[in-house]
């Protein structure tokens, strides 16, 4: 995999560029652990049918899905900036669109369609982004329209002195 390209150089050529990430398995411990951290209620840990869906317990959160946005982004940045670091600015028309169960694997599929600066350190970053599943026949699982704002901060830390946003 070559480097991302830097986004402050020149964001231009990167309007229209996708990015494929790796295939990432969701397991048990993943969904369990997602269902712990996100729920009050302890007895959703437990995990039998009659505690989570009509599905069955197998079943992954959409919101676990979305999570992953994270995980993407970092395992495989779209851009990169030496001493740089993002937000999560927002997300736009999010779409659950097919049922993901432990075990299967997923991936992302992002395409940059603006970036636009908001000062000489920061980059605002819309990207489409598609969730897909490892079936016979892939099938998109999710998608949503997710805002960034990617920071300088070398640039920052050098104007003013401080890494602090």
């Amino acid at each position: 995999m070559s480097p991302a390209p830097n986004l402050f150089a020149d964001p231009a050529p990167l309007i229209g560029t996708t990015t494929t990430t790796v295939w990432l398995t969701i397991d048990q411990e993943h969904l369990s652990e997602f269902g712990h951290s996100t729920y009050l209620d302890p007895a959703y840990v437990d995990l039998t049918p009659s505690r989570n869906h009509a599905m069955g317990p197998t079943l992954v959160d959409g919101f676990m899905l979305l999570s992953l946005l994270v995980y993407f982004d970092f395992s495989s940045p779209a851009v990169s900036t030496p001493g740089g670091y993002g937000f999560n600015y927002g997300l736009d028309r999010v779409r659950f669109t097919a049922p993901v169960f432990v075990g299967e694997r997923v991936r992302v599929r992002r395409t940059v369609v603006a970036a636009e600066p908001k000062s000489p350190t920061r980059m605002r970053l819309t990207n489409d982004v598609t969730m897909e599943v490892d079936r016979e026949d892939p099938e998109t699982v999710m998608v949503a329209r997710w805002i960034t704002m990617a920071v300088d901060g070398a640039s920052e830390e050098a104007a003013t002195g401080s890494g602090t946003p």
